[in-house]
């Protein structure tokens, strides 16, 4: 392989590294404060892809508009979606979680379908590219990219700094002594999911930038985002994106060097590698890491 395309693939590799952080994102939040497995967590994504795919094909708006508005309405889906699932089961056993869950994915997946079809959409429109130093880069997965970074930031900035943040963390870290303490932990786990929802609806959001969509597109999406989740480690937000980053070039440099879906088969390794030597994740601990 020469250099120039060695450095091709290298540029592609760390777009789509972004995508898979920010799809990570949500995941580990909710996981670090919650203890929730969220299975629902592509179906969602799939909203945030239809919403921008709709608001800008078919009714015309911008199509930087239709992004936060996708962010805004999966943050309230992502509440609702709390309360009247979630929460009556919170102290139940994990297993409920997850069949609960995944029932979410099955009701939000065959609503789509039954509104839009089953049939792959697109936008009407593509953003192009840009060349740099003699690498092409898709300008819709290097806006993803941004986008991937900047929430990272935000999201450390305001865990950090805000004092509804200061309690998100301090529920990740004890839930009983967050209680003790009078935080409204209830209100803490709703507003939680629907932070985590809003993040998905951000991925699902940038997809469409660079790709068709259709109705199951955000499982493919979630099992890598489980394998960053853990490799980067539980409820860190650094480590979502330097574990996505590291998928990128294992999905990347896997389609190139190995056959067929040979790529798939190294990150399931890597995945079960990490599980058994470093259970914690390169960067494991709550979402104020």
């Amino acid at each position: 392989m020469d250099p120039s395309t060695a450095l091709q693939y290298v540029a592609f590799a760390i777009l789509l590294g972004g995508i898979y952080g920010l799809v990570a994102l949500g995941l580990t939040m909710i996981f670090g404060v919650m203890d929730v497995i969220n299975f629902a967590h592509g179906a969602l994504m799939v909203v945030g892809m239809y919403i921008v795919w709709w608001g800008t094909n078919e009714l015309g708006l911008s199509l930087f508009l239709t992004i936060p508005i996708a962010v805004i309405a999966l943050f309230v889906l992502g509440v609702g979606i709390h309360l009247s699932t979630i929460a009556p089961i919170i102290d139940s056993s994990q297993e409920n979680q997850l069949i609960v869950t995944f029932g979410v994915l099955l009701i939000i997946v065959s609503a789509i379908e039954i509104v839009f079809s089953a049939d792959p959409q697109r936008l009407e429109f593509g953003l192009g590219s840009v060349q740099f130093a003699g690498v092409y880069l898709p300008l819709g997965q290097l806006y993803a990219l941004i986008i991937a970074v900047l929430a990272v930031i935000i999201a450390w900035a305001f865990l950090q700094y805000t004092q509804l943040g200061r309690a998100i963390r301090g529920t990740a870290d004890n839930r009983d002594a967050a209680q003790y303490v009078g935080i409204n932990v209830p209100r803490i786990d709703y507003l939680t999911f629907g932070f985590g929802a809003a993040l998905a609806g951000l991925a699902g959001a940038v997809i469409p930038l660079f790709q068709s969509i259709d109705p199951h597109l955000g499982d493919a999406y979630l099992i890598n985002a489980f394998v960053i989740v853990v490799l980067g480690g539980l409820g860190s937000f650094p480590g979502a994106l330097i574990g996505g980053m590291i998928i990128g070039f294992v999905h990347v440099f896997g389609q190139v060097f190995l056959p067929g879906s040979g790529y798939q088969i190294a990150i399931f390794l890597i995945f079960i590698l990490v599980l058994l030597l470093k259970p914690s994740g390169l960067l494991g601990g709550d979402v104020h890491e």
